[in-house]
């Protein structure tokens, strides 16, 4: 038996990367799964890879950082499956430059998917944990939530934000059943950071550089990720909440290479 049978648990971010992981990860425990993310096809062809292995997924489109169809996902969510039991904020975006190379235009873009978007969903998502007596949301911070990095001055705020958002809801919401942590994974093996890699200038030797800081010698892969997102919406983890996982190979343990 798996750790999730029979759960309903929406995934946002759920076409790629870590979040296809956690659907994936989260359908083989048993869990019903609805994916978000704002490219259709993408999406669709996710959920569809899930149901030919055996899970049970279905696929939304969506932006998460739209209030209406963030409520009218869940809406729909609910109509088909009368309860929400876990909710994924996995969707991010980043954009690489340092500050003085940062538009407007460029802030609100991240904040929009970053952290208006697990706001929008998690305050969609808990009346229905609230009337059903509990549940379990998971955020997607990052270590650099933790630490600053001079390229993404605006995604390293959004992270740490999410890192309040993650604790305010939890003990706000705490005596309603509901728990409610953040994952801080490190460099993982996802397009996303691909996309950081590409915008140094000599991408293959930054990654090296870049692997060679964690004392594992690597990356993370999707799947390292996931399988922590399972113990936080399981059973396993009935007394964490408020708190944040860190999935970093060691990197923030040490000061520097010697």
């Amino acid at each position: 038996m798996g750790r999730l049978v029979d759960r309903v648990a929406i995934v946002t971010g759920a076409s790629r990367g870590i979040g296809r992981a956690i659907a994936e990860t989260y359908a083989a425990e048993g869990a019903i799964v609805v994916g978000i993310a704002r490219d259709a096809s993408a999406g669709e062809a996710a959920m569809a890879d899930i149901v030919a292995s055996g899970g049970l997924a279905t696929f939304l489109q969506g932006d998460v950082a739209d209030e209406s169809r963030a409520d009218a996902i869940v809406a729909e969510v609910l109509r088909r499956h009368g309860r929400i039991d876990i909710l994924v904020n996995n969707a991010a975006v980043q954009h690489e430059a340092k500050l003085l190379e940062q538009t407007v235009a460029d802030f609100h873009r991240v904040v929009n998917v970053n952290l208006l978007g697990p706001f929008l969903f998690s305050r969609a998502v808990l009346p229905a944990m609230i009337e059903q007596g509990g549940g379990a949301i998971v955020n997607l911070s990052s270590v650099l939530g933790l630490v600053g990095d001079p390229y993404l001055p605006v995604y390293c705020a959004t992270k740490a934000a999410l890192l309040g958002l993650t604790r305010s809801t939890a003990i706000a919401y705490a005596a309603d059943g509901i728990r409610v942590n953040a994952i801080c994974p490190g460099d993982v093996d996802t397009e996303l950071n691909a996309q950081y890699f590409a915008s140094q200038p000599e991408p293959a030797l930054f990654r090296a550089r870049i692997e060679r800081e964690y004392p594992t010698g690597r990356i993370a892969r999707v799947e390292e990720v996931a399988k922590v997102a399972v113990f936080l919406a399981s059973d396993d983890a009935s007394f964490v909440t408020g708190t944040q996982v860190i999935v970093d190979g060691g990197i923030l343990a040490r000061i520097y290479d010697v």
